[in-house]
């Protein structure tokens, strides 16, 4: 095990706004956030139980971001019931590796150099990129979550209509466990 992993796994997906937001909205239901605290430990566990022997070891054998990606995906669409569509799956994965290779190696202070420079706290506005990302950069990528999400306007829902009165008959049918399904009236 590796202290320093634990600790940067735990900072990057608290710092996650696709996980952060289903925790927020409980897209797990009342338990997702013991979901989010959950996934630190299994995505911890998944890098250590996809390694290479240490005598193999090289960067070029560790695990793929995109696989790291593809293990995190499943977890938010099934516990979560969160499809991650916005490809930051893929910028958790790249930076997870980063940090697992870096601690691998032995350069714990580079990671936790890199964990002081996040913000604490659950900020949207945090783009584990910024930290993660390899010196080349990609003129052609996708625009980020953050950069839709500061363009987001939120509209007000609709006021919903006022049920119809239910009759006598509707409400003991209801009261023995039955429900009369009917047509609305269009207006």
């Amino acid at each position: 095990m590796l202290p320093t992993f634990k600790k940067a796994v735990q900072a990057t997906l608290s710092n996650w706004p696709a996980l952060q937001f289903a925790v927020q909205q409980q897209a797990g239901g009342p338990q997702s956030s013991a979901i989010a605290e959950w996934m630190v430990g299994v995505t911890e566990q998944y890098f250590y139980d996809n390694e290479w022997p240490l005598w193999l070891f090289s960067p070029t054998e560790d695990l793929e971001a995109e696989e790291v990606a593809d293990y995190l995906a499943t977890i938010m669409d099934q516990e979560l019931n969160t499809m991650v569509e916005d490809e930051s799956d893929l910028e958790v994965g790249q930076c997870l590796c980063r940090f697992y290779r870096l601690c691998m190696e032995g350069s714990d202070a580079q990671v936790l150099d890199d964990l002081s420079k996040i913000p604490t706290g659950s900020k949207l506005s945090f783009r584990v990129q910024d930290l993660c990302e390899e010196e080349e950069e990609q003129s052609d990528k996708p625009p980020q979550l953050v950069d839709r999400l500061g363009a987001l306007q939120l509209a007000e829902a609709p006021p919903r209509p006022e049920p119809e009165p239910r009759t006598a008959e509707q409400l003991r049918d209801e009261a023995e466990g039955w429900t009369m399904v009917q047509r609305r009236k269009h207006k």
